[in-house]
């Protein structure tokens, strides 16, 4: 399926029908049978473009390839819990949608078909936060034939609104259930409240059960038990006291006398307070009362283990494990529940230790779930956190989980990336991304891809190594948006690695996908590079590539970029013949333009003629002249050994633009002379404007070097001459 995909993006020949009937039937029974493991959204969204593709491809009169059987068997699947907590709701609900149009227009459909593909479809529409549609297909199909709806649906219903926060049109569903005859009652208020508990909506609960209680009904024991949960866990013991007492003044055997109850009363006395010594007590209480009544029920782990999760729970490590204490002393072992509380409340306190010792424990112990997995990613991502880290430990719980076909989170995956990166282990880190990526859905592989970029812009790393991690990262994450792939051109240059850089941006150059290709701000930015690192080599390369960029039209940035980059290298005559283009364009010249037109001048053999035409110009047309551009005007002449006509300027810079002299200035005069001559211009400077002068002698200084790289002789004032295009 993921090669049908690729092939249709490509407009390349997709593999041969009957491979992809096989490849999607043969997915949704293996994700069935293996249920434990979540289905991502780029999984389902695989499964929609190969239905499509069955659909588009079908013969006239040849059929889909798909059996009823086996639309409605992936129906199911979409439902599965594994694939409502994993993925979003578009691509599910798409192919829902798509696979119960067909089964619907099969005339031979049988009819425990067509009541499973309904019953589904509206299950699927409520949990996709699709209420409205799921009502409004419930309401039609109960009209024409209620038989085929189970009744159930109604509170899938009033829980999908639930999900989108819609308190009116729950309502709304609840009183058309009653107008068809489905009363409200007691379990369908628990439905309710379990599922604000569960998302820990704590005023949402007490709304809800307050609502049940107005309505008349008898809340049942576990509707009263997770109320009383959610108090606990969230403060709200003042609202839950009178639940509590009612629970306690029921002097029913079923409910006073049962673990749940105790459970109740046990983690409502830790919550307020009690001691763990208090709590042995009450316990003793406890046992003694059910002795007189004839029952001898007596403590179990189970119990122990509700008081060790809310000490879990409020990060009370400490208390955690003395309420471990407390079970031994009652008799009672841990078992694989206590081992994972261990596993979480230690990782979370940092006794890392002591977690990797909890889950030695729990791997001789047998667990119905894979309610570990979660704990166990968590340690690794801990311990990959630790400097310094400790491999063998982290490769034995990966080899753990590799060997059980565990999936790694997206977290774990970025934590081991980032283990391998640093120890230079490249094949390891590309085995690890190829098994783990692909299967992620959009938002978590761009998480990973993030935390490996990061590390790339940390200047601490080997330039070498960010290298390699840069070839890693765009050969599997080939959706990286172009403003990372720009970010990490930059990167480069910023590393003094011009041709690294430029290689990046070939990559961008050369990408199939139309929405990460160069833009003029892609190839402004590169030459910019280009001309502080002087790389002439990467000039005419780049510049190549945008003679044969047919989708870049040059505008007034990219050819000041490209005066930039040509002036960088040495070349400011051809820098100058872009200025031209520049001044004949329908944009015109930017004071950037002007500003970078005449530092090219100052370079340039007679550039005073080109400079003085400029200045003419700006004159003529009234432009108004910043201090910037004044400092380049006089940065020209001084290029050219103009002394005598930059010292005039410099002198009639407040009558000319309304500038006084300052550091900027005499610091741009200073830099563009001849060496010969910077001797005088010390002298009058200092004559003529002391303060200016002391202030500029106050900044780092360099020796003036050839565009070559070799020293000429003289000395450069360290001043901010830096222009963007």
């Amino acid at each position: 399926m993921l090669q049908l995909g690729q092939a249709l993006a490509k407009h390349e020949r997709p593999p041969p029908r009957s491979t992809m009937i096989h490849a999607f039937t043969s997915f949704v029974l293996d994700k069935q049978e293996n249920d434990r493991v979540a289905v991502e959204d780029s999984q389902i969204g695989l499964l929609l473009t190969t239905f499509r593709y069955l659909q588009d491809t079908q013969d006239e009169g040849g059929g889909l390839g798909l059996s009823v059987g086996e639309m409605v068997n992936a129906m199911s699947l979409l439902s599965a819990p594994a694939v409502r907590r994993a993925t979003e709701a578009t691509n599910t609900v798409l192919l829902a949608k798509s696979l119960f149009d067909v089964v619907n227009r099969e005339e031979d459909m049988a009819g425990e078909y067509r009541y499973q593909g309904l019953n589904t479809l509206i299950e699927i529409l409520a949990s996709k936060k699709r209420p409205l549609e799921a009502r409004d297909l419930l309401e039609e199909h109960w009209k024409g034939d209620s038989s085929s709806i189970d009744r159930r649906q109604w509170i899938n219903v009033v829980l999908g609104f639930a999900k989108v926060d819609e308190q009116e049109q729950m309502i709304r569903t609840i009183e058309t259930m009653k107008g068809h005859g489905i009363s409200f009652d007691s379990q369908a208020h628990q439905y309710i409240v379990e599922f604000y508990a569960s998302n820990k909506n704590v005023e949402m609960t007490k709304r809800w059960y307050e609502y049940g209680v107005a309505s008349g009904l008898k809340p049942t024991q576990r509707t009263i038990g997770r109320v009383l949960q959610v108090c606990i866990y969230n403060n709200e013991l003042e609202w839950g006291e009178p639940l509590l007492r009612s629970l306690v003044d029921d002097h029913s055997s079923n409910s006073r006398d049962s673990k749940a109850y105790w459970k109740l009363i046990l983690q409502w006395a830790a919550a307020k307070g009690k001691s763990v010594e208090e709590l042995d007590r009450l316990l003793n209480v406890m046992v003694q009362k059910s002795r007189e009544q004839g029952l001898d029920v007596q403590p179990d782990i189970v119990l122990i283990n509700s008081l060790i999760s809310f000490a879990a729970f409020k990060n009370d490590a400490y208390t955690a494990e003395r309420y471990l204490t407390l079970g031994r002393k009652w008799g009672l072992e841990p078992d694989s529940k206590t081992l994972l509380l261990q596993l979480q409340y230690r990782i979370s306190s940092g006794d890392l230790d002591g977690a990797k010792a909890a889950y030695d424990e729990l791997k001789g112990r047998e667990l119905e779930t894979d309610a570990d997995l979660k704990f166990i990613n968590k340690l690794i991502v801990a311990l990959c956190g630790q400097n310094p880290i400790k491999y063998d430990v982290i490769m034995e719980l990966v080899d753990d989980l590799n060997e059980r076909k565990a999936r790694l989170s997206p977290d774990t995956v970025s934590a081991l990336a980032l283990v391998h990166l640093r120890r230079g282990e490249l094949h390891d880190l590309i085995d690890l991304l190829n098994t783990h990526v692909y299967r992620f859905e959009a938002n978590k592989r761009l998480s990973i891809c993030n935390k490996l970029i990061q590390f790339c812009f940390d200047r601490s790393v080997l330039t070498a190594k960010v290298w390699d991690a840069y070839n890693i990262i765009r050969q599997t994450f080939r959706e990286m948006d172009l403003g990372t792939r720009t970010k990490m051109m930059c990167e480069f240059f910023e590393r003094g690695r011009s041709d690294m850089a430029t290689h990046v941006f070939g990559h961008i150059r050369h990408l199939d996908s139309p929405d990460i290709k160069p833009t003029i701000d892609t190839y402004a930015l590169v030459f910019e590079g280009i001309a502080k690192a002087a790389d002439a080599e990467s000039l005419a390369l780049v510049h190549n590539m945008l003679k044969l960029d047919a989708t870049i039209e040059p505008d007034t940035k990219l050819y000041n970029a490209l005066m930039l980059a040509y002036m960088g290298c040495g070349d400011p005559r051809q820098a100058l013949l872009f200025w031209d283009d520049v001044v004949h364009s329908r944009e015109g010249p930017t004071y950037s333009s002007i500003q970078i037109a005449l530092g090219a001048c100052k370079e340039a053999p007679f550039g005073e003629r080109q400079a003085r035409d400029i200045w003419s110009r700006l004159k003529r047309f009234d432009i108004r002249v910043t201090r910037e551009i004044y400092a380049a005007y006089v940065g020209a002449l001084a290029g050219q050994a103009l002394f005598d006509e930059c010292t005039e300027l410099i002198n009639n810079a407040e009558r000319e633009a309304g500038l006084t002299p300052d550091v900027l200035m005499l610091g741009t005069f200073h830099n563009a002379l001849p060496s010969a001559k910077q001797d005088a211009m010390k002298q009058w400077a200092a004559e003529k404007y002391p303060a200016v002068w002391v202030e500029l002698q106050k900044l780092s200084k360099r020796n003036k070097m050839s565009s070559a790289g070799n020293f000429v002789g003289g000395i450069l004032f360290n001043i901010n001459t830096d222009i963007r295009a």
